[in-house]
């Protein structure tokens, strides 16, 4: 299985912080927040690793190369990192070999136990999904239909329709990633939806019958870091983990 961390944003609203590091390399517990998923990944053998990065890129190439040295990771670099959203630098991958694929962002501090369930989940195209708690405004919320499977996702969903929301970490099978590659390059291409999400692709897959599970990770810890506020939330919950 491939794996491909995007870790391409300028993180602006945890600047002061980010002016002179991007957001992956913040540190909680002790380690920045990309180092600890890579840990994570490699614990269970997946080391086929590609990295999308951007702001400060050579920053993120330099500190993996040095923490792991017998990881070859590739690393793909995205130019337009300030102006545009996600789908772009996804869709600099496509050449990645075919097969299955696990996509994360690399601001997500998370435990290993939501690796175990996406890959123990039988279903090709699976999800990670929090159904505890609030759901706010800015969360990838998911609408489920009842098998369990995503019906919508996006941000701009009703929280009262939704699950849960999405927390940043997809499993999908070659045929899915097969079928991805075309509908980003139309959308963003021809179409010229620079400032889209990658889940409005998904969303289009979905949509033309292709299923994709959710995952509930129960109490697993997992948080996404975009604010100060965040931040010190994960070093409070995760310093010892």
């Amino acid at each position: 299985m491939e794996v491909l961390i995007l870790a391409a944003g300028r993180a602006l609203r945890l600047r002061p912080l980010t002016d002179d590091r991007p957001k992956c390399l913040l540190e909680v517990g002790g380690r920045p927040i990309i180092s600890r998923a890579v840990d994570l990944l490699v614990a269970r053998g997946l080391e086929r690793i590609t990295i999308v990065d951007g702001y400060r890129g050579d920053m993120i190439r330099a500190a993996l190369a040095t923490e792991f040295p017998k990881v070859a990771f590739r690393f793909i670099r995205n130019a337009d990192y300030a102006a545009t959203h996600n789908a772009r630098p996804l869709h600099l991958a496509a050449d990645l070999p075919s097969g299955p694929l696990m996509l994360l962002d690399a601001d997500i501090v998370f435990t290993g136990g939501i690796l175990d369930l996406l890959l123990a989940h039988p279903a090709a195209n699976r999800l990670a999904l929090r159904t505890r708690g609030g759901i706010g405004d800015e969360e990838m919320k998911v609408a489920l239909d009842g098998r369990g499977r995503v019906r919508a996702l996006g941000k701009d969903l009703d929280p009262s329709a939704a699950a849960g929301e999405s927390v940043g970490i997809e499993v999908f099978g070659a045929e899915f990633v097969g079928a991805l590659w075309p509908v980003l390059r139309r959308r963003l291409r021809d179409e010229r939806r620079l400032d889209e999400y990658y889940e409005a692709s998904f969303l289009e897959l979905v949509e033309a019958g292709n299923d994709v599970a959710a995952v509930d990770i129960g109490d697993l810890p997992c948080r996404e870091i975009d604010t100060p506020s965040d931040l010190e939330e994960a070093r409070s919950e995760f310093g010892g983990l």
